[in-house]
Protein backbone atom coordinates (compact mmCIF):
# COMPACT_ATOMS: atom_id res chain seq x y z
CA UNK A 1 0.00 0.00 0.00
CA UNK A 2 2.68 2.78 1.05
CA UNK A 3 4.90 1.84 -2.28
CA UNK A 4 1.36 2.38 -4.35
CA UNK A 5 1.09 5.81 -2.90
CA UNK A 6 4.65 6.87 -3.16
CA UNK A 7 4.49 5.58 -6.92
CA UNK A 8 0.90 7.58 -7.32
CA UNK A 9 2.63 11.26 -5.69
CA UNK A 10 5.39 10.72 -7.63
CA UNK A 11 3.54 10.55 -11.10
CA UNK A 12 1.41 13.07 -10.02
CA UNK A 13 3.29 15.72 -11.90
CA UNK A 14 4.31 13.63 -15.66
CA UNK A 15 0.47 12.59 -15.67
CA UNK A 16 -0.83 15.87 -14.53
CA UNK A 17 0.86 17.72 -17.82
CA UNK A 18 0.59 14.63 -19.95
CA UNK A 19 -3.17 15.07 -19.21
CA UNK A 20 -4.13 18.51 -19.23
CA UNK A 21 -0.83 20.41 -20.47
CA UNK A 22 2.29 21.74 -19.48
CA UNK A 23 1.94 23.92 -16.90
CA UNK A 24 1.23 24.48 -12.92
CA UNK A 25 -2.67 25.08 -13.36
CA UNK A 26 -2.68 20.80 -15.21
CA UNK A 27 -1.62 19.94 -10.89
CA UNK A 28 -4.67 21.72 -10.07
CA UNK A 29 -7.22 20.57 -12.61
CA UNK A 30 -5.84 16.81 -11.89
CA UNK A 31 -6.04 17.62 -8.05
CA UNK A 32 -9.57 18.68 -8.70
CA UNK A 33 -11.44 16.38 -11.03
CA UNK A 34 -9.64 13.75 -8.88
CA UNK A 35 -10.41 14.02 -5.59
CA UNK A 36 -13.12 16.87 -5.24
CA UNK A 37 -15.49 17.08 -8.44
CA UNK A 38 -19.04 14.91 -9.03
CA UNK A 39 -17.78 13.37 -12.03
CA UNK A 40 -19.49 11.76 -14.67
CA UNK A 41 -18.13 8.38 -16.26
CA UNK A 42 -19.80 6.73 -19.05
CA UNK A 43 -19.76 2.66 -19.15
CA UNK A 44 -19.32 0.70 -22.70
CA UNK A 45 -19.36 -2.56 -23.71
CA UNK A 46 -19.06 -4.47 -26.55
CA UNK A 47 -20.89 -8.55 -26.53
CA UNK A 48 -20.19 -9.29 -30.41
CA UNK A 49 -23.71 -9.01 -31.67
CA UNK A 50 -21.74 -7.56 -34.54
CA UNK A 51 -18.56 -8.56 -36.34
CA UNK A 52 -15.40 -6.57 -34.75
CA UNK A 53 -13.90 -4.14 -36.59
CA UNK A 54 -10.50 -4.42 -37.96
CA UNK A 55 -8.05 -1.39 -38.92
CA UNK A 56 -4.62 -1.65 -40.17
CA UNK A 57 -1.72 -0.10 -37.94
CA UNK A 58 0.22 2.49 -40.04
CA UNK A 59 3.84 1.04 -41.13
CA UNK A 60 5.86 1.40 -38.71
CA UNK A 61 3.28 0.09 -35.79
CA UNK A 62 3.90 -3.13 -34.54
CA UNK A 63 1.67 -4.18 -31.18
CA UNK A 64 2.80 -6.19 -28.65
CA UNK A 65 1.36 -8.23 -24.91
CA UNK A 66 4.54 -8.04 -23.29
CA UNK A 67 5.48 -9.97 -19.62
CA UNK A 68 5.92 -8.03 -16.72
CA UNK A 69 9.54 -8.50 -16.94
CA UNK A 70 9.80 -7.73 -20.41
CA UNK A 71 7.34 -4.71 -19.27
CA UNK A 72 10.28 -3.66 -17.32
CA UNK A 73 13.18 -3.90 -19.45
CA UNK A 74 10.70 -1.35 -22.24
CA UNK A 75 9.79 1.26 -19.94
CA UNK A 76 13.63 1.09 -18.37
CA UNK A 77 15.25 4.70 -18.08
CA UNK A 78 12.00 6.08 -19.91
CA UNK A 79 10.31 9.30 -18.27
CA UNK A 80 6.68 7.56 -18.92
CA UNK A 81 2.84 8.40 -17.20
CA UNK A 82 1.06 6.54 -14.13
CA UNK A 83 -0.83 4.24 -17.17
CA UNK A 84 2.58 2.54 -17.51
CA UNK A 85 2.41 1.52 -13.98
CA UNK A 86 -0.27 -0.39 -13.29
CA UNK A 87 1.39 -4.13 -12.12
CA UNK A 88 3.00 -1.63 -9.99
CA UNK A 89 -0.22 0.09 -8.39
CA UNK A 90 -2.97 -1.94 -8.93
CA UNK A 91 -1.55 -5.41 -9.46
CA UNK A 92 -2.86 -6.14 -12.65
CA UNK A 93 -1.09 -8.19 -15.28
CA UNK A 94 -2.05 -7.74 -18.43
CA UNK A 95 -1.63 -4.90 -21.26
CA UNK A 96 -1.18 -4.17 -24.91
CA UNK A 97 1.41 -1.83 -25.99
CA UNK A 98 2.11 -0.37 -29.90
CA UNK A 99 5.69 0.57 -30.57
CA UNK A 100 6.85 2.74 -33.62
CA UNK A 101 9.93 0.59 -33.75
CA UNK A 102 11.49 0.84 -30.52
CA UNK A 103 9.52 3.74 -29.65
CA UNK A 104 6.93 3.69 -27.03
CA UNK A 105 3.26 5.04 -28.57
CA UNK A 106 0.59 3.36 -26.65
CA UNK A 107 -0.89 1.38 -23.76
CA UNK A 108 -3.71 -0.14 -22.13
CA UNK A 109 -4.31 -2.62 -19.75
CA UNK A 110 -6.67 -5.81 -19.58
CA UNK A 111 -8.83 -6.54 -16.51
CA UNK A 112 -10.53 -9.72 -15.46
CA UNK A 113 -12.01 -11.46 -12.84
CA UNK A 114 -10.08 -10.96 -9.62
CA UNK A 115 -8.06 -7.81 -11.09
CA UNK A 116 -8.88 -4.07 -9.69
CA UNK A 117 -11.32 -2.20 -11.48
CA UNK A 118 -12.44 0.84 -9.73
CA UNK A 119 -16.02 0.88 -11.36
CA UNK A 120 -16.92 -3.23 -11.79
CA UNK A 121 -17.82 -6.66 -10.44
CA UNK A 122 -16.71 -8.48 -13.36
CA UNK A 123 -18.33 -12.27 -13.45
CA UNK A 124 -16.54 -15.29 -15.92
CA UNK A 125 -16.42 -14.77 -19.19
CA UNK A 126 -16.27 -10.55 -18.61
CA UNK A 127 -13.10 -8.50 -19.28
CA UNK A 128 -12.73 -4.36 -19.16
CA UNK A 129 -9.89 -2.43 -21.04
CA UNK A 130 -8.48 0.02 -18.64
CA UNK A 131 -5.53 2.65 -18.27
CA UNK A 132 -5.59 3.73 -21.48
CA UNK A 133 -2.98 6.34 -23.11
CA UNK A 134 -1.54 7.38 -26.29
CA UNK A 135 1.80 9.48 -25.65
CA UNK A 136 1.35 12.74 -27.43
CA UNK A 137 3.73 12.44 -30.10
CA UNK A 138 1.56 9.62 -31.46
CA UNK A 139 -1.85 11.28 -31.15
CA UNK A 140 -4.16 12.00 -34.10
CA UNK A 141 -3.44 8.62 -36.00
CA UNK A 142 -6.83 6.91 -34.33
CA UNK A 143 -4.28 4.25 -32.37
CA UNK A 144 -6.71 4.31 -29.72
CA UNK A 145 -9.69 3.07 -31.66
CA UNK A 146 -7.07 0.61 -33.50
CA UNK A 147 -5.56 -0.98 -30.06
CA UNK A 148 -9.25 -1.06 -28.68
CA UNK A 149 -10.46 -3.02 -31.85
CA UNK A 150 -7.19 -5.71 -31.93
CA UNK A 151 -7.39 -6.36 -28.26
CA UNK A 152 -11.38 -6.97 -28.81
CA UNK A 153 -10.69 -9.13 -31.10
CA UNK A 154 -8.01 -11.11 -29.19
CA UNK A 155 -10.57 -11.45 -26.14
CA UNK A 156 -13.71 -12.42 -28.10
CA UNK A 157 -10.78 -15.22 -29.64
CA UNK A 158 -9.68 -16.31 -25.99
CA UNK A 159 -13.66 -17.13 -25.35
CA UNK A 160 -14.82 -13.51 -23.66
CA UNK A 161 -18.73 -13.30 -23.97
CA UNK A 162 -18.79 -9.10 -22.65
CA UNK A 163 -15.96 -6.38 -22.85
CA UNK A 164 -16.34 -3.09 -20.84
CA UNK A 165 -14.46 0.11 -21.74
CA UNK A 166 -15.12 3.06 -19.14
CA UNK A 167 -14.43 6.98 -19.60
CA UNK A 168 -14.93 10.16 -18.65
CA UNK A 169 -17.69 11.88 -20.59
CA UNK A 170 -15.64 15.29 -21.08
CA UNK A 171 -13.48 12.91 -22.95
CA UNK A 172 -15.13 12.93 -26.85
CA UNK A 173 -11.81 11.27 -28.34
CA UNK A 174 -11.87 8.45 -26.60
CA UNK A 175 -15.33 7.94 -26.68
CA UNK A 176 -15.28 8.24 -30.51
CA UNK A 177 -12.37 5.75 -30.22
CA UNK A 178 -14.68 3.36 -28.64
CA UNK A 179 -17.36 3.69 -31.11
CA UNK A 180 -15.10 2.94 -33.98
CA UNK A 181 -14.15 -0.21 -32.62
CA UNK A 182 -17.75 -1.69 -31.95
CA UNK A 183 -18.65 -0.71 -28.82
CA UNK A 184 -22.24 1.05 -27.03
CA UNK A 185 -23.13 2.80 -24.17
CA UNK A 186 -24.69 1.01 -21.49
CA UNK A 187 -25.13 3.03 -18.61
CA UNK A 188 -23.37 5.93 -16.65
CA UNK A 189 -21.80 5.92 -13.19
CA UNK A 190 -21.57 9.46 -10.55
CA UNK A 191 -18.29 9.37 -9.10
CA UNK A 192 -17.64 11.95 -6.53
CA UNK A 193 -13.79 12.46 -6.55
CA UNK A 194 -12.57 8.26 -5.69
CA UNK A 195 -15.81 7.20 -4.50
CA UNK A 196 -18.12 5.62 -6.14
CA UNK A 197 -20.15 2.66 -6.08
CA UNK A 198 -19.63 -0.55 -8.11
CA UNK A 199 -21.49 -2.06 -11.11
CA UNK A 200 -22.15 -5.69 -11.33
CA UNK A 201 -21.36 -6.91 -15.35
Amino acid sequence: MIKKVFLTIKEIKKTAYHHYGNNSLSIVKFLYYSMFRVNTFIVFQNTFTEEVPQYDFDPGFRVVQPTLQELDEIRKGKELTREFYCDKTQKLRTCFLALFGDEIAYIHWVCFKGDYSRFLKMGDNVAEINYVTTLPKFRGKRLSAKMFAYTTKCLQTMGYKKIIIICHEENPPIIKSFKLAGYKEVCRIKALGPFNKKINV
